[in-house]
């Protein structure tokens, strides 16, 4: 096969990627694509010497490679929560931070749920179930799911807290992004339930 045919094959092979990524609607297919277009764009520049869409591409193929990689240890973070201990230190890069005083209500049982906060210090005490909870718990992520909106718990700081907040639209945002987030999100949700009592857990059953 001679230079120029191979090189525009390549070509036509890279706006294909990019025309696959433009039209992805979750992220990791879409970061996937789009190292690929990176990557064969850079070789049908250099084929053909036009140096500045090679050199742009150079500059875009390791920042998409760090965002996959950066969606993938989301996605297995929360997966590793859900089977350990239900840390959340993993929504940490969406947050941004908040400070409580003891005494202060974090959040309130029945008002509209607009975020979700992520206990870094302190003590939390949920007022209608009797329990206090302390660093590395996540609160107020099941009002994002209730049919109304609402707030199922009020939680009150027994000491100051450092936490971090999270809004519903960034949840969604990431959601939309990849649907296994989503799903992910449900599997803690759903253990975190079992582990406070409010749902009952299974127990298998040999035959």
């Amino acid at each position: 096969m001679d230079h120029p045919l191979y090189a525009e094959i390549v070509g036509v092979a890279a706006a294909a990627a990019s025309l696959y990524a433009a039209n992805s609607r979750t992220i990791i297919p879409l970061r996937i694509a789009a190292i690929v277009a990176n990557a064969l764009a850079m070789a049908y520049s250099g084929m053909h010497g036009t140096y500045p869409t090679f050199a742009l591409n150079a500059v875009l193929l390791p920042l998409n490679a760090w965002r996959l990689h950066g969606m993938i240890k989301l996605i297995r973070d929360i997966e590793k929560a859900a089977h350990s201990d239900l840390n959340a230190d993993w929504l940490l890069p969406y947050t941004r931070p908040n400070s409580f005083k003891a005494g202060d209500i974090m959040m309130k049982r029945g008002e509209y749920a607009h975020g979700a906060f992520y206990v870094a210090s302190g003590e939390v005490e949920l007022v209608e179930l009797g329990k206090t909870v302390g660093a590395g718990t996540l609160l107020g992520e099941i009002g994002l799911f209730t049919p109304d909106g609402l707030r199922t718990a009020t939680a009150r700081c027994k000491t100051d807290v450092q936490a971090a907040r999270i809004d519903y639209d960034r949840f969604k945002e990431l959601y939309y992004q990849n649907p296994e987030f989503g799903f992910r999100l449900l599997h803690l949700i759903v253990a975190r339930m079992q582990e406070s009592g409010g749902l009952p857990r299974t127990v298998a059953t040999t035959t």
